[in-house]
This record gives structure tokens, sequence and C-alpha cells, in this order.
């Protein structure tokens, strides 16, 4: 007779404070594959084969109980914190350190179940979590959508992305991190400040990110699998004129710029034409946003297998993730995602581990690829320059890329329809990311040990671009124009990156009141990357096997490089409390790198940190809401040689032929002098703050006040004599910046019968300034943006506009703008602010007048989360927002008709006329309203519902009858809601991620709603 199972169910709680604990393991010993987790509200169910079966209960910061059944069908579970275990949980760089026990700034967050947010990068797993952090998301195109990070703002005038470690595996970009599989992640924590981030010396003058990965545990095997669906939307599309508005506009604009008697584009007849539709080949009224955006759709796969023994431990997981884009045409990406992750304890004093990641990201697009989105001729930027009187397509099946006006004297140029751009040709691109990690740690004695690893990362970037031969035709079928050539564009890129690093480690207790620990290491790398592009042209047919070898006749062409770098680093810590009360840390680091001549090639790195834990003086004993109470300080240099690899090294351009006689003779020359006495950048950063746990560690606090001061940055605009040859000269340690603000988070946690709850939130205010360029430094004035001294790095630079002429009499008593006698009633008026060489105003508007006129980067961040659980139900939600932030915007409808047929934002009906003296928008074919200044200067605050999710488990009761330990089903979204002053684009979105390089002809940022599942058994 078979033997009947015997059902046992319960709940796990905490005994501080009653609340339910989620994914607590409960193991039948003696029988590792039987064991299930509790459900979001700390319930349980098990069948067990034995009345006389012992359950073990264990969760990561309480102590593990074992309960014996003794013939109950219901067992309840209070588990205790375990103190020990819960200041063990804090990952910092080389290590672990017990949390309260931090002097440093140093902030985590961790992941214990499988990540249900729908995010296509990682990164964007830290949006609502960290103060000090900000996170912005460039585009939305699929495979590019990745997201930039920053800690404590801009502190160079170089990269400012932070340092990457991934399970001990460092990299110099956020490449690996926005490709990483969100559920192997455990834990993301931030080193914010110098204390905590100077043990990476120069690596870590942007702050560090340390992300560990989910491991196998002994004992319980489990398999995971997770999956997503669901589709995605731009979180906002512009709204252009109509065609009949765009018709009579365009007309307005063109007699106010040339005169009464000028020739319309587009007569009474042909607007007429348009609003009945006689005629939709010549005369339409096309919608381009509706026509180039759409829905598309996501999904996403992941499956993991973890197990292991008390001597092996053992995870290996696969993901895939398939997105097409929000716009129209063959774009689409995938990734593949693999990762193994082994420790095993071989002898006793002997430890090994093995991490192995790996992604495959396969991106497809018609011709250009990513750059088919950009650009004059880019898809997004035919909001614009595509006029809605043109046609998506001709009734003849041809793509419309005229309309009727085309042959007029006021003629309209071809355009380029988008939905052609999005389907022409084809490119291909390959990104294949390997890294492997082996480590080894010999334990001496109990006190001391010694780690040894080697890792190694591999980059292999391969894009394939066919351009195919190709005509375009007018409605009535003519040749309009054509690319009577195809060509075919390969690229590769290979990099590979070797660290070793060597560590010893020493613990011990003295008299058990004085702590001590310390390390010191030695590690040493070696990067290199190379790379080539190479064209042909000439093939027979379009559709020919399209490789180098087969067909292409025509001008062929190759380029290629590849730089090296070596590094070689000391670094050492050192640890003391006495009592857990007082505390001290410090750091120290010794970089040096190959960038740099002998003399300049070493930087130093030292670094303070002490901390007080009051709660912990015996005259706190009796404030018993008051768990944990202290303050902590800190100081440290970190380092930075973010410039390029050939800094100190004199180069040579090529391809500066010149002629001997009649002959061309091939040259290089020297254009760019080298810096010979180049060296680090420092950093020097001071950090106060304090950390508090009240009410039974139900609300907590942090706050933290920096400053950051940046020296010796690296700067190269300086007044270089004709007289001596050269363009420009390599950047000098020249220039100064500083960056101060506050950080403040709060959580609190509680439950009402069986609600339990969550909320929190963060603040962060923040200040940039550059304080010197140096001696003769000039400041540098790019298209809309300088970097001066006395003023946030590259602030938005142009006139400041003061008004609207309402009339002659008022354009005739101000001052004089550009130059230009056709001012008139309508254009925008500017201020006066200085004349040549510094003067005051002269009457004159030009050049000298312009001004900083915003600032891009925030002054306040904020983020708020709430997190719910009633029975099986839980939901989460996280709010993230920007304020004090300009964004410059004029590149896609905002100017006045700048061009021969581009169309503007709805808004230009309200422009100023005669009839409609307005105030706020300038007349259309005006004087100088295109010119960069405050009118195009929008404030970019926002408060976003970046993610918010509802999930149900189902009891373990009805899930275990069929081996599954945990079943849950949700719906989540993403940028569900936006709140902001900003019109027609998304304010987080930088411009072209860079002041430097404003532009709003990105693929639209995407909202995303899903359905998923989470099984495990």
């Amino acid at each position: 007779m078979a033997q009947q199972k015997l059902a046992i169910k319960g709940k796990v709680i905490s005994s501080s404070d009653g609340m339910g604990l989620p994914g607590v393991s409960v193991q039948e010993i003696g029988n590792p594959k039987n064991g299930v987790v509790t459900d979001v509200n700390g319930n349980y169910q098990i069948n067990l084969s034995s009345q006389s079966a012992v359950l073990k209960f264990s969760y990561l910061g309480f102590k593990t109980q074992q309960v014996g059944v003794n013939g109950k069908a219901v067992i309840n579970i209070a588990l205790e914190e375990d103190r020990a275990k819960l200041d063990e949980v804090v990952v910092v760089g080389y290590g672990q350190q017990k949390k309260v026990n931090l002097t440093g700034s140093v902030e985590t967050a961790r992941f214990d179940d499988a990540v249900n947010t729908p995010v296509t990068n990682s990164a964007q797993l830290m949006y609502g979590k960290f103060s000090g952090v900000q996170l912005t998301q460039g585009s939305g195109l699929p495979g590019n959508d990745g997201s930039s990070v920053t800690i404590r703002g801009v502190g160079t005038f170089g990269s400012v992305a932070p340092l990457v470690v991934i399970d001990n595996i460092q990299y110099a970009d956020l490449s690996a991190f926005n490709n990483l599989s969100p559920s192997d992640i455990e834990t993301i924590t931030v080193l914010k400040d110098a204390a905590a981030s100077a043990i990476y010396g120069a690596r870590g003058a942007n702050g560090v990110i340390l992300v560990t990965t989910k491991k196998g545990k002994s004992g319980v095997s489990s398999v995971d699998y997770n999956v997503y669906t669901g589709l995605q939307d731009v979180t906002v599309r512009p709204e252009y004129l109509n065609a009949v508005n765009y018709a009579t506009l365009k007309n307005e604009h063109d007699i106010n710029l040339n005169g009464a008697n000028a020739p319309i584009r587009y007569s009474p007849a042909n607007i007429q034409t348009i609003i009945d539709g006689s005629n939709p080949d010549q005369y339409a009224n096309t919608n381009w946003v509706n026509e180039i955006l759409r829905t598309a759709p996501v999904q996403n796969h992941y499956l993991s297998f973890s197990g292991g023994n008390d001597k092996t431990t053992y995870r290996v997981s696969t993901g895939y993730l398939n997105q097409q884009a929000v716009v129209q045409g063959k774009f689409k990406s995938q990734r593949f995602n693999l990762s193994l992750n082994l420790n095993s304890k071989l002898k006793d004093w002997l430890e090994i581990s093995n991490i192995t990641s790996a992604y495959w990201k396969k991106f497809q697009g018609p011709t250009g690829g990513p750059d088919a989105i950009t650009g004059e001729t880019g898809i997004i930027n035919q909001f614009e320059r595509s006029s809605p009187t043109i046609p998506a397509y001709y009734s003849n099946g041809n793509y419309g890329i005229v309309d009727g006006s085309y042959q007029n004297v006021n003629f309209s140029y071809p355009a380029t329809n988008p939905l052609r751009t999005g389907s022409l040709g084809d490119y291909k691109a390959d990104n294949i990311n390997l890294a492997e990690r082996l480590g080894a740690k010999i334990n001496f004695t109990k006190d001391l040990t010694f780690e040894t690893s080697g890792s190694l990362t591999l980059t292999n970037a391969k894009s394939y671009d066919f351009n195919p031969i190709a005509s375009t035709y007018d409605y009535d079928g003519n040749l309009v124009g054509q690319n009577a050539t195809n060509t075919l564009k390969n690229g590769s890129t290979f990099n590979y990156r070797i660290l070793n690093e060597n560590i010893l480690r020493y613990a011990k207790t003295f008299n058990k009141k004085h702590n001590f620990s310390a390390l010191a290491g030695y590690s040493a790398s070696y990067d290199r990357t190379s790379g080539f592009t190479g064209s042909l042209q000439g093939f027979t047919s379009n559709t020919d096997v399209q490789v180098f070898n087969v067909g292409g006749t025509a001008n062929p062409n190759v380029n290629g490089g590849a730089n090296e770098v070596t590094t070689i680093s000391y670094f050492s810590r050192l640890n003391y409390d006495y009592e857990g009360k007082y505390l001290l840390e410090v750091d120290y680091r010794a970089d040096g790198s190959s960038k740099f001549n002998p003399g300049y090639r070493y930087g130093y790195y030292p670094a303070f940190s002490a901390g007080w834990r009051i709660s912990e003086e015996q005259f706190m004993k009796n404030i018993d809401w008051i768990s944990e109470l202290k303050i902590r300080g800190s100081l440290g240099a970190t380092g930075n040689d973010g410039k390029n690899a050939y800094i100190s090294k004199q180069t040579y351009n090529g391809g500066l032929d010149y002629y001997l006689g009649s002959s061309d003779v091939g040259a290089v020359a020297q254009t760019i002098a080298a810096n010979p006495i180049a060296t680090w950048e420092k950093i020097v950063q001071t950090n106060i703050g304090f950390d508090a746990d009240l009410f039974k560690n139900r609300l907590s606090l942090t706050a933290d006040y920096y400053q950051r001061k940046s020296s010796g940055v690296l700067y190269n605009n300086f007044p270089i004599p004709s007289s001596i040859g050269i363009s420009s000269i390599q950047a000098v340690n020249a220039a100064d910046m500083t960056n101060k603000g506050f950080e403040a988070s709060i959580n609190y946690r509680g439950k009402v019968n069986e609600l339990n709850y969550g909320v929190g939130g963060s603040i962060t205010t923040s200040s940039n300034k550059v304080t010197s360029l140096g001696y003769r430094g000039i400041p540098t004035i790019g298209a809309q943006s300088i970097v001066t001294p006395g003023q946030p790095y590259n602030s938005y630079y142009g006139y400041r506009v003061i008004g609207i002429f309402q009339s002659q009499a008022e354009v005739d008593a101000a001052p004089k703008q550009f130059g230009n006698a056709k001012t008139a009633p309508g254009d925008l008026q500017y201020a006066d602010l200085a004349g040549p060489n510094g003067s005051g105003p002269d009457g004159i508007i030009d050049a000298n007048d312009r001004t900083v006129i915003g600032n891009p980067y925030p002054k306040l961040m904020y983020n708020m989360n709430l997190t719910l659980g009633f029975k099986g139900f839980d939901f989460g939600a996280v709010f993230q927002g920007l304020s004090g932030v300009d964004r410059f915007l004029n590149d896609n409808g905002q100017q006045p008709f700048p061009d021969d047929r581009n169309n503007v934002l709805s808004y230009w009906v309200n422009r100023w006329t005669p009839t409609n003296p307005s105030t706020t928008l300038p007349r259309l074919g005006g004087q100088n309203n295109s010119q960069i200044s405050t009118f195009y200067i929008e404030d970019g605050s926002y408060l976003r519902l970046k993610n918010a999710e509802l999930g149900y488990t189902l009891p373990t009761m009805f899930t275990q009858k069929y081996g599954i330990n945990r079943l849950r089903i949700y719906i989540s979204g993403q940028n569900l809601l936006t709140f902001t002053k900003m019109k027609n684009f998304d304010p987080e979105r930088p411009v072209g991620n860079d002041p430097t390089n404003p532009t709003d002809q990105q693929v639209p940022l995407y909202k995303v709603y899903t359905l998923g599942l989470n099984l495990k058994f």
C-alpha cells in the first residue's frame, strides 16, 4: 500500500513585528528534494511522508529553526532576527562588511525573488531605489536603449560612467550590466563616497556599482521559470499641424519672409482639395507621427537551475529577450543570456569559484541601422521634415515623396519618406560578450586567508550594412531620385581585458573588544581594442550574395585602428572597531597607467572614515524605540584617467597629401601636440552622514551631505599660435570643478491585520560648478553650450528673450538685432547684456550678448516607493522624478518653419499675427527667431510612475499537487504615468544624451504593459 502523505501548512512571521516573511526556505531534513518557500505573506504548505519528519526554516538575516512535526497539521513559526547575519549582507569593494559597521556612504538594493519589472536593460532596476543616483534612458530603439548612470553629479569633463563590478569582474562601461538578465541579480550596491570607492582608486572616481548574482544553496534544489509578454507604446506623441493648417501657415510664412507679392506654395484651390480629400496623391492629410510610430511586442523568457550540497553549490541560467521597435521598419533586437555560478570547497583549506557570464545581442534594421533613426534624413526627423500634404503611399503603390506643389514656382523639395527608410536595405549587428572569472581561496588559519583570481572579458562586435540601388517616383510614376550604386559596409571591433587580482586578508578579535581586519592586494590588467571598417560598391544586383569576395568591384575602402592600456595597482584596507561602537576605516591605493609617461604614471589615493554607533552606548540601552543610531564621516581621494590611451604620446594624422610638382604625395603630419606631462585627475570628497533604525527596525532613516572637488581635470582649449603649425593640443591637467549636495532616504514597513505594507522615498539635491579652466584656459563655446568658470558644466548658452515686439515703435526704440533692418513686430526681442570685451550694453544685439540660459542637470531628484501584501496578493509601485532641470529643444518642429518643407508643432497655430498679438509665440517668416535662446528652453521637471506591478501567488496547497512550489501570475507596467509641463517630447530623455549635442530625433521612450508568470519547482 502506498504511504499516505501528510500535508503541513502554516505561516512564518518575524518575531520583532509579527509581519509575514516571504521567501523563507522550508525544507524537510534528510530529504533535500522536498522543500518549498513561503509566499508573499509568509504562508506555506508542504507534503511530508512521515509524521516524525523535521522541518528546517531558514531565511537570510534570521536564525534558522528546526521543528519536529509530531503529527501536527499546522506549524506557525516566528523567526528571530540574527544580528550577526544581518550585519554581514552588505557588499563593499573587495569583500563584505557588517552593515552596522559601515562608515562610508553605501546603499544596497536586494532582489530575492524573480525580477518581473519589464526592463530591457538591468540598469533600469536602479530607478527609485537609490539616492544620489541619476538614471537616464536616451533612446527607445531596441538594443540601443541602455540607461546611463551618474552618481553624485558630474566630476570630470570626460566620461562620468561609474565603475561596474559584477561578481568581482570589472567593466569599464555599463554594457555588461545593461545586458545582464535581471532575474540573475541578487544585489546592487552603490559606493558613493571616496571612503567606499577609494579601494578601487582611479577606477572609482565616478562611483562604483557592485552587482552580485544569485548562487546555488546547499541542500536546496530548485528550477525557476519566469516569462512575460507585453506591448510597448511611446510615452508621448508629438502633435504637428495637419495639412490644412500647414498649407495655410506655410503660405503666411513665405509672405512674411519674401513680401506680399511673393508666390505662395498652396493656392486656395489646393487647400480646398486637402479639405475635401479629392486628390490624396497630390494633396494628402498625413499624420506622420501616427504613420511612423506603432505599438510593438516584447517578450522575455528566463530559466534557471540551482542546488548543491555542503561541498559544492551551482546555479546555471539562460535567458531570451525579443523586442521590436515602436517605429515602423525592420528594427528588431534579440538577446540571449547564459550564466554559470559554481562554488566548491575542495579541502578545508581550499575553495574555488567559477563565474561565467555571456550574452549575444542581435540587432537588425534597414540600411544605416541605428543611424537610420537620427539626423536630418533620419526617420524621427520626418515628424517635421515630411510635409503632411505628402501621402505615405501613392495610389500606384510607390512611397510618397512629393506633393502637388512639387513643380510650382514656390516648389517643395522631395522628402525622405520614413516608411521607405525603415524598409530599405539591410543592416545586421552581432555583439557577443563573454566574461569568465576563476578564483581560489586558501585558508591558512581561521584568521588569515589568501585569494587569487584571473578574469577575462571578451567582446566581439560585427556589423553588416547593405545600401541597395533604389529609385523614388512621384504620383505619376516619374523618376524623382535615384541611388545608382549599391554599397556594402562591414565593421568589426574586438576587445579583450585580462585582470589578475591577489588579496591577503587577516581578521582578529582581541579581548572580545578590539576587532581588527585588514587586506592587502595587488592587481594587474591589460586591455586591448582593435577594429576595422571596409566598404565596397558595384554589386551586379541587390539580390546577389552580399559579401566582399562575391560581386562587388568598385571603390574598395578599408580603415582600422587599435589601442591598448595596461594598469598596475596596489591597494589596502584596515578596519577597526571597539566593542562595535567606535569605528575606523583606512583605505589606500596606488594606480599606475600606461597612458602616462614615466614620472607621471602613478596616482595615490588615501581615504579615512570613522563612525560612532551611539545606540550601543550604555546610556541608550533604555531607549527601546531606537534600534540603531550611527553618525559617520569620511574624507578621501580618487583619480581619473578617462582620456584617450595615447594622450602623452605624439600621434600623426594621415590623409594629408600634398603635390610635389604634378605628383600627389601621400603624407602624415603632426596636427595635435602630445602632452608628455599628463597625469591623473584627482577628486577629493568629504561626506558626513547618519543612519537610524527606529521602532524595532520598522522605520529607517539615512542622510548624507557631500562635497566633491575635482582638480587637474583634463582640458584642451588654450590659445595656440598659428606659427607652430598645429591645430590643437592634447588635454592638460588644468581645470577644477566642484559638486556638492544632500541626500536623505526614509523607509517604513508595517502591518494592519493581514495587510503588510512598506512605504519609502528619497531626495537628493545637487549643485555642479566649474571653478577654473587653468592658466590661459579659454571657455569652450559649443553650438548651444558653454564650459566656463562659475557655471555648471556644459550649461546652455545663448540669448535671453525678453519679449515679442508688438509695434514698429518698440522695434525702433530697441537695440538693433544682429544688424538686421528687417526686424519687425512679431519678432523675438533679445536682451542687450554686453558689448565688446565684456563692456556694458552697447545698443547692439550680437554674439557678445550671449549668456548662460539653462542648466542641463537637475537641482533635485526624488523617489517614492510602495509595497503591499494581502493574503496571496502583492502590489508594488515606484515613482521617480527630477526638478530644476532644463531641456533645450529646437530640432523637431519647435522652430517656425526653418526650412523649405518643415512642418511645425501644432501650438504654432497661435503664432503672432497683427490680429493675434501673441506674447508667447513670434510671427512666422520673421527675423532671427531661430537663434539659440531661452525661447527654446523648456522646464524638464517631471514625476513619473516608473514601475507598477500587481501579482497573485496561488496557495501551495493547490500547486504542490503538481510538484510546483510556487506559482505566481502578475501584470506590470513601466513608464505608465508622467506629470510634467513639457509637451510633445519625453522629459526624461536628455537631448542626445549629451547637452553639447542636442537632438530630439531619437526613438521616443516607451511605456510597457506586460502579463507574466513565475514558476518555481
